[in-house]
């Protein structure tokens, strides 16, 4: 097995269908063993010094039932938070349509399995970005997300946190990764579209 197919098999994908506050949604969820205890992950996600090291410092009324903001425009509601298991936030940004994030973590042996479900009221997620737009998709984009989590995790501090929508440059390795995520994101989409077919 190549190094790539190894990174591509860290992460498992469906997707799935979920009511949230807009509507009906279509959900993509992507799980993952990472190799760190539950508290430390979930500090990570939830505490918002930790998460201003390595996405961005969030500011608002930051608990259950509050609201926040991002630097980068995104905001949204705390819709539930009972860590170190489940956090769920409301996410809108201008120009794009209200989405909900949901993080599951489930602690075994040092290590936390990590699903994260992202539903919006949509027909379909994009599997593919337009040329030196700034790559990000849905399942690629949020399982960069992952990536970065995992290696703030490992001791590696980035010296500008990139905010939600990470933006990954044409060409190059991360790149590469991203067409390769993405094109097993179509085929996850195929083949909830067959299932779902009538």
């Amino acid at each position: 097995m190549s190094d790539l197919d190894m990174i591509l098999e860290k992460t498992v994908r469906s997707y799935g269908r979920r009511q949230i506050q807009a509507g009906h949604a279509l959900m993509i969820v992507m799980a993952r063993d990472i190799p760190f205890p539950i508290g430390d992950v979930w500090s990570a996600v939830a505490d918002p010094e930790r998460l201003g090291q390595w996405v961005a410092l969030p500011e608002g009324d930051l608990r259950r039932g509050g609201n926040y903001s991002l630097p980068d425009g995104s905001h949204g509601a705390i819709l539930r938070c009972d860590g170190p298991r489940l956090l769920t936030v409301s996410w809108a940004r201008e120009g794009y349509t209200t989405a909900e994030v949901e993080f599951h973590l489930t602690g075994e042996d040092g290590y936390t399995r990590f699903e994260l479900r992202y539903a919006s009221v949509r027909k379909g997620f994009a599997v593919s970005a337009a040329p030196g737009a700034g790559l990000w998709t849905g399942g690629a984009g949020w399982e960069y997300f992952l990536d970065v989590l995992e290696e703030y995790l490992a001791g590696s501090i980035p010296e500008e946190p990139p905010g939600i929508r990470f933006e990954i440059e044409s060409g190059g390795e991360l790149a590469q990764l991203f067409e390769a995520r993405n094109e097993r994101w179509r085929r996850t989409a195929d083949d909830f579209d067959q299932e779902h077919t009538p």
